[in-house]
């Protein structure tokens, strides 16, 4: 076992990057078929950097797990950003290798909020 995962650390970050790429894939997907001046580019790129963010802090030679992609298309974007929100929370921030990791958490309160004005 990974010493440094042991408290599910990596685990929960993988599973936050994979909920972000899902819900900037579904964005991306509605921004697709809108006007292009559709505030969902705005959203999709926001929720895509996110997903950046949550994955710079994962270690290099970490595997994100397996997850039933099917389940996850059945949430909305709004959703998606929550449950990512949700399990930020009991994240170590202040250790050295998470330090960014307090930008992440501010960007999804606000991505949440952004999805939220835009109806989802």
């Amino acid at each position: 076992m990974d010493t440094l995962n042991a408290d599910g650390t990596w685990d929960r970050l993988g599973s936050i990057a994979l909920l972000l790429h899902q819900a900037a894939t579904q964005l991306w997907s509605e921004a697709d078929q809108s006007a292009a001046d559709s505030p969902l580019h705005d959203l999709g790129l926001g929720v895509y950097l996110a997903h950046s963010q949550a994955s710079a802090l994962l270690p290099e030679d970490y595997e994100l797990p397996d997850v039933e992609v099917d389940e996850l298309e059945e949430r909305t974007p709004l959703q998606l950003l929550t449950e990512a929100e949700e399990l930020t929370r009991p994240l170590p921030l202040h250790r050295p290798d998470l330090v960014h990791g307090s930008e992440l958490v501010v960007d999804l309160c606000d991505l949440i909020r952004e999805a939220r004005g835009l109806g989802y």
